[in-house]
């Protein structure tokens, strides 16, 4: 038995790498999801880890930076490894 396995050190750094690659999936498929939307696709809302910011369409990714705009056609700049979520589609509950 090595040193290394002794100390566990070898389970503790697969455990690392798991847990990077886990991470690194989840943003991954976020980038994915927003590298395969075209210009102007409709985007309700952006969900980060403690709140969600209304949008109106998803306009570009650039790197790992998405922009969004707003109703008012305002430009929202998000850190993809921040996104935790997307929602797409209208709210249909009726407006009085």
């Amino acid at each position: 038995m090595s040193l290394n396995r002794n100390l566990g050190l070898e389970d503790l750094l697969k455990d690392l790498l798991d847990k990077r690659d886990k991470k690194e999936d989840k943003d991954r498929s976020i980038k994915d999801i927003l590298k395969k939307l075209p210009p102007n696709y409709p985007v309700d809302r952006v969900f980060l880890k403690d709140q969600s910011v209304e949008v109106d369409a998803f306009s570009n990714l650039c790197d790992s930076v998405a922009y969004f705009i707003d109703d008012d056609g305002e430009v929202i700049v998000f850190d993809v490894n921040k996104i935790t979520g997307l929602a797409f589609g209208e709210d249909l509950a009726p407006k009085y």
